[in-house]
């Protein structure tokens, strides 16, 4: 009987054993866990990126005492007209109706029906030119709240753009390019004022630029801009290799998502799932945050995101590659715990976009250098190495294959353009979204920019 209790004792001090053993292994598992978050987080500080939604807050801020340029665009916004659906139908740009060939006059109808809804929001055109010529802009969006980060403003900012695009092709029509050009300058303060540190913002604001490529390509098809004008063009366009606003935007996506990791559970889960899903969601998150999970997913996740960030100090063509090989890796389970997969937004489909922006860009500015040598020269250049360097320091290289971009003179013109993402030259293709294949499928297109006169 003795022999049989001391075997007790010893199978009861080696299962104790094993318990403490386990627990101990889930202490260290989550005391590194929890050491490796804090070093990650002192190192974003360090960086001066906020890593709470307060700092995020204090982040997306104006200097103190300067005009706000926002309250002069939602005094726009409210001020706009729309018309009914019927009515629009007949209006191109913010309808469905076309516009002329680049080389063709508007029809005395269509003219007549823009300078008609023109004159509707006439009010409207006046605040976005005098909103233009103010420096800054904050518009009235919070992140502690998520009721504060509503933005219905967005839908405003591309009717307000459709609208100066409207104006733009009423001036050239009127054979006014000074007035033309203002409004081309109100839509790229438009896009600069859309810039607020999040990814749908960024996602308008390259859209209302993008509109700004077109009109700027508008213009040149239908009037003699002067040395001077082309200049103004060229020098409201310029940007940075590197656009600190996609920077920007991926920073505060970071620390949203860190909020997601290290944000009170209730609060967590109705802000990021919400509904009938969300009791569950939060019966998951407390039990992946006792486990200790939650901080080496977290830590995985500022990892990557930094890693994105990173990149954006590389050129064009590389952080491309890069954003697609993390893309590859997150996307097959690589890298990345199951809450980063969910939580990561589409950073390297946003990059295609960003890339094609800067595509445009690209093309747009050599256009206008283009169009500078032949005033001056009265002729087209041969190549493009005929503007370097009185027009241009050097010939910009196409973001999506590293080369230099593409020019080709027309019997009419010229094209400037980039491959695009298929990575094929398709010899300066126009995208044409109506135009299919024998299977249906959109043909192929380059980012382009064309001058026919």
């Amino acid at each position: 009987m003795e022999t049989k209790n001391k075997h007790n004792r010893r199978r009861f001090k080696v299962w104790h054993g094993i318990v403490a053993f386990l627990l101990l292994l889930f202490v260290l598992f989550h005391v590194t866990g929890s050491l490796k978050l804090k070093k990650q987080l002192k190192v974003l500080r360090a960086k001066g990126y906020p890593v709470t939604l307060e700092e995020l807050e204090s982040w997306y801020n104006t200097p103190a005492g300067v005009e706000n340029s926002a309250d002069v665009y939602m005094d726009a916004f409210s001020n706009y007209v729309g018309w009914d659906r019927e009515a629009l139908k007949a209006l191109p740009v913010v309808g469905r109706a076309q516009l002329p060939a680049r080389t063709e006059p508007l029809d005395d109808p269509n003219q007549q029906l823009m300078e008609q809804f023109l004159s509707d929001n006439q009010k409207t055109l006046t605040l976005l030119h005098k909103a233009a010529a103010i420096d800054h802009c904050r518009y009235p969006i919070g992140f502690i709240e998520e009721s504060d980060m509503d933005a219905p403003w967005l839908e405003n900012l591309r009717k307000c753009a459709q609208l100066l695009r409207l104006n733009v092709i009423i001036q050239c029509e009127n054979k006014n390019p000074e007035k033309a050009m203002e409004s081309i300058h109100s839509t790229l303060s438009l896009a600069k004022s859309s810039n607020v540190p999040i990814l749908i913002h960024r996602l308008v604001h390259i859209a209302v630029r993008t509109l700004a490529y077109r009109d700027i390509e508008w213009i040149l098809n239908r009037t003699q801009l002067t040395e001077e004008q082309l200049k103004r063009l060229s020098e409201w366009i310029k940007a940075p290799e590197n656009d600190e606003g996609y920077k920007r935007a991926l920073i505060a996506e970071q620390c949203l998502g860190l909020h997601f990791f290290q944000g009170h559970v209730r609060e967590v889960s109705g802000r990021f799932v919400g509904g009938s899903e969300g009791r569950l969601s939060m019966i998951f998150l407390a039990f992946w945050r006792i486990t200790g999970l939650n901080n080496r997913n977290a830590t995985e996740y500022l990892k990557i995101t930094q890693e994105y960030i990173d990149a954006m100090e590389l050129s064009a063509y590389k952080r491309l590659q890069v954003y697609n090989s993390i893309h590859k890796d997150v996307d097959s389970g690589k890298r990345g715990g199951m809450l980063t997969r969910m939580l990561m937004p589409a950073f390297g489909r946003i990059m295609q976009i960003e890339t094609r922006h800067l595509a445009h860009l690209r093309a747009t500015q050599t256009a206008l250098a283009v169009e500078r040598y032949r005033l001056t020269e009265g002729r087209l250049p041969q190549s493009l190495d005929n503007l370097v360097p009185a027009y241009m320091e050097g010939i910009p290289t196409d973001p999506f294959d590293g080369q230099s971009l593409k020019y080709r003179i027309r019997e009419t013109g010229f094209v400037v353009y980039s491959v695009g993402e298929d990575l094929t030259d398709e010899g300066g293709a126009e995208r044409d979204g109506r135009a299919r294949d024998a299977k249906g499928k959109p043909l192929p297109w380059d980012v382009t920019f064309i001058v026919e006169r």
